[in-house]
């Protein structure tokens, strides 16, 4: 019979029968339990290894030993009563306290049946076992493949504490696995950050599906992270909510590419001033979104003073860099309601909205001082690296941006005219 629940394994694999006889007092066993030789134990430490054990319950303290070695024991015992003449009243008190079976006469064939039931309690005991070994190694298979992603995974219940997770996750926080599990994201986060992500676990469990949410979380080893959060609600087959599954994806690669794909569309690449699609979008933009009452708008064209020369003279690459110091100069005065682009070549735009509108001239004033004192050089052609402007004011109602700018290009050339290094208005 195979009654063993810790098997020891023997050459031919056969599991071993324990069998033991438990008496507090020291009580020999009956003789049928005696014919079976089972170990004499007084003490009950002495049960580790024994997969059935007869207990002496001679008289009703029994149910207190009865207790004690569960406490000790738990399930891993098959504990057998051997009591004579025993009421109902101890049989169900016997049982109420944690005995498997009762043995209630003494002879071969009530000991027969009580080892009977005890190899089929076993038995299946030992399936329930197996069952339970193949399921987990089933799920640390599962935890295995998990903690070799380096996405962060994680499950939580409805209360919002976690019911597991992979190790990418429990890195993320700061601690084990183990140290993660029964927790709540207020244990590892600031209240008012894991109050925000709590919100959201309660809208995606009231709504159901799938809810993606970008957000920046700092991370221990690299800092400042941009993720994608993935949450999607878990029921059971009857439709009763269990939780949320929860995966961060890293994005801060992507939106770091985004970030410069955008700057590339709409600045430009020699120094870093708005390109003019970007201008016109701007200006639309502000156009549009203009208060009800109306808002003053005006648009200038800047030109450098002799740039050609500064090139001839001094080489492209000194052009390249008193272009860009002019570009730092303008952009220094770029407020709100202040944009600043490259038109092309050396030619550049300025858009102003609202307030600055009205003071679009004297904002463009300081601007060609400031860049005639930082920026000018002199060249066979004279002074060079100063600008010559022409400002137009115009009203959205009346004209296009594009035919403001027109009128402020003639002004420009007024400007050249007249000596250059100076601002002109456009009728």
């Amino acid at each position: 019979m195979q009654l063993a629940r810790k098997i020891e394994q023997f050459p031919d694999k056969s599991p071993l029968v324990t069998l033991s006889w438990y008496s507090p007092t020291g009580a020999p066993p009956p003789a049928g339990i005696g014919s079976l030789k089972p170990a004499r134990i007084t003490d009950y430490r002495d049960l580790h290894y024994t997969s059935v054990c007869f207990l002496d319950c001679a008289d009703r303290g029994a149910s207190r030993e009865v207790t004690r070695l569960r406490q000790a024991y738990g399930p891993a015992l098959y504990l057998v009563a051997a009591t004579e003449g025993a009421g109902a009243a101890f049989q169900s008190e016997l049982f109420d306290t944690g005995v498997d079976d009762i043995l209630l006469q003494d002879g071969p064939e009530h000991l027969l049946r009580c080892l009977l039931r005890a190899k089929r309690h076993l038995t299946l005991l030992q399936q329930q076992e197996r069952r339970l070994d193949d399921l987990q190694e089933q799920l640390d298979r599962w935890q295995d493949g998990l903690d070799h992603l380096p996405t962060p995974i994680y499950l939580k219940d409805v209360d919002g504490r976690y019911l597991g997770c992979n190790t990418a996750f429990s890195q993320f926080v700061g601690t084990t696995r183990s140290g993660v599990i029964g927790q709540t994201l207020a244990d590892f986060l600031p209240q008012e950050v894991a109050d925000a992500h709590r919100e959201s676990d309660l809208e995606v469990m009231r709504k159901g599906g799938v809810l993606r949410v970008e957000t920046d979380v700092c991370v221990p080893e690299t800092g400042m992270r941009h993720v994608m959060l993935h949450k999607a609600s878990i029921e059971s087959a009857d439709g009763h909510l269990r939780g949320i599954a929860g995966v961060m994806i890293d994005i801060t690669e992507r939106k770091e590419l985004e970030a410069r794909l955008t700057a590339a569309a709409e600045r430009d690449p020699l120094t870093n001033a708005y390109n003019r699609r970007k201008f016109f979008e701007v200006a639309a933009s502000a156009i549009e979104h203009r208060p009800d009452g109306g808002s003053a708008f005006a648009v200038a064209v800047i030109d450098i003073d002799h740039f050609k020369s500064i090139n001839d003279k001094l080489g492209h690459g000194e052009g390249d860099l008193t272009l860009c110091s002019i570009v730092d100069t303008l952009r220094s005065h770029e407020d709100q309601g202040v944009v600043v682009a490259r038109a092309g070549g050396e030619e550049f735009f300025a858009f102003f909205a609202g307030e600055n509108a009205e003071r679009a001239a004297e904002i463009l004033e300081q601007m060609r001082g400031d860049v005639a004192r930082y920026c000018q050089v002199t060249t066979v052609a004279g002074a060079a690296g100063t600008i010559s402007i022409g400002l137009a004011a115009f009203d959205p109602e009346q004209e296009t941006v594009d035919q403001a700018l027109r009128r402020a290009d003639l002004a420009l050339y007024r400007a050249k005219r007249d000596g250059r290094n100076r601002l002109c208005l456009a009728p």
